[in-house]
């Protein structure tokens, strides 16, 4: 009954459009709020840096590119400074709008990740436990109280495993706490797990074996995921070198060129920057796309 719940919360508010719209948390069948891993909340002092951090690299870039404006004979006038600070605010502010939900999204997968490394770490332990003999129920329980020296009570899979093992103690089956488990994250893998888990409760089946080959095939995808990253670490470091590379280029020859200063701010070089800008700003959004290699 409680995952039917959780899928119709999770149903409900996809539809919605925006991550912020999904729930934070969801209960789990002995109802405490569980994480969400399908949407990423910034704590506030996240939101607070990040804003700053993108609004400040916003604004000096709208100053590189369009600083400068309404100036008389090469000198600043009153129009000069008070379009500077509309442009950087303006500027900062479509930053903030525009890179902040990739930041987000960007420490979403980085969670996901972690997720899935304590997930496999379980797994390793789960196979030692059964393998020595222990219950399905048992090897759970061994498992908390194992990775409990490994990791701290704030880690989420200590956090997932402490429900799960108060779950079995208050009556709740198995499949059902990794079910809800299963709905709340982004994982195949994890959704896949408690999916054959269920079947075996339901049909019978050798857990000893589906555990331990879940655990391979996780190993062997995220060695491979490993490989590709390291492959592309160059790419990657390119990508940033060449989306930083105008923004420096255009700096430099506009505070050592005072007639390229000029030119750029006048109604022509307005034109060019912003069709430029335009430019920079979807190679930039392509070039991430191309790199993201799943």
């Amino acid at each position: 009954m409680c995952m039917a719940e959780t899928a119709k919360s999770l149903k409900t508010t996809k539809g919605k459009g925006k991550e912020e719209q999904e729930p934070r948390t969801i209960p789990s069948p002995v109802n405490n709020p569980m994480l969400n891993y399908r949407v990423y909340y910034m704590s506030a002092a996240e939101r607070i840096f990040y804003s700053l951090l993108v609004f400040a690299a916003g604004g000096f870039a709208g100053w590189v590119f369009y600083g400068g404006l309404f100036m008389e004979d090469g000198d600043a006038t009153m129009m000069t400074y008070i379009s500077n600070v509309i442009i950087i605010c303006l500027i900062g502010g479509i930053a903030v709008r525009v890179f902040l939900p990739a930041l987000r999204k960007m420490l979403r997968e980085k969670r996901d990740k972690a997720l899935r490394v304590q997930f496999r770490d379980m797994l390793e332990n789960l196979t030692s436990s059964l393998a020595s003999g222990n219950t399905v129920a048992e090897s759970f329980v061994n498992a908390r109280n194992d990775l409990a020296n490994q990791y701290s009570e704030s880690d989420y899979i200590i956090q997932e495993l402490t429900e799960i093992v108060a779950g079995i103690n208050n009556g709740y089956t198995l499949e059902e706490m990794l079910g809800a488990f299963g709905e709340r994250t982004n994982s195949e893998d994890i959704q896949n797990f408690s999916n054959v888990i269920g079947n075996c409760y339901r049909m019978g089946g050798d857990f000893k074996t589906v555990v331990r080959k879940t655990r391979d095939i996780i190993s062997d995808k995220m060695a491979i995921e490993d490989e590709i990253v390291t492959k592309i670490s160059s790419n990657k470091l390119q990508h940033n070198a060449m989306c930083l590379m105008p923004i420096l280029l255009v700096a430099m020859l506009k505070m050592s060129s005072p007639s390229f200063a000029e030119n750029l701010a006048s109604f022509l070089g307005v034109l060019v920057t912003t069709a430029a800008v335009g430019i920079f700003v979807a190679s930039y959004f392509w070039g991430r796309k191309i790199i993201d290699i799943r």
